[in-house]
């Protein structure tokens, strides 16, 4: 009886997946979520990484940013192993913009591109990036 359940789960998230995501209502206002996964051209490079975070830190200070934290595979101990965590990357980056519109000036900004395309992407060998909105609160 459990593959069954597996087999609905999995249909169903991929009935889910394949739907276009429709913004909520007043999602204009809430707060965006900014998640980049970066592999550098130097895999594991403790420099390499540390250098990356350095020279992205002046970006918290952008306005619109409410919160911006960068560091290195955590390594946390599991009790068993999880095929869903991926410790291949060098590189995360969180960062939480005060709203949608707050996210699309960042985006602008001329020390943003500056930084990015001067200073991190010569870095870079691949990135993932990985944006929501928040819900409206009630």
């Amino acid at each position: 009886m459990k593959p069954f359940y597996g087999l609905t789960l999995a249909a169903w998230l991929a009935a889910g997946c394949s739907q276009p995501v429709q913004p909520l209502t007043g999602e204009a206002g809430a707060r965006m979520h900014h998640v980049a996964v970066v592999w550098l051209k130097q895999p594991g490079d403790p420099q390499a990484r540390q250098r990356y975070i350095e020279a992205s830190r002046p970006l918290a200070r952008l306005p619109g940013v409410v919160a911006y934290d960068a560091g290195t595979p955590a390594a946390v101990r599991r009790g068993r192993a999880n095929a869903a965590l991926d410790e291949s990357y060098d590189v995360a980056v969180s960062a939480v913009f005060e709203s949608r519109q707050a996210y699309q000036q960042f985006l602008q900004d001329p020390e943003y591109l500056r930084v990015a395309q001067q200073v991190l992407r010569p870095l870079v060998e691949k990135y993932k990036l990985y944006e929501f909105a928040e819900p409206d609160r009630p």
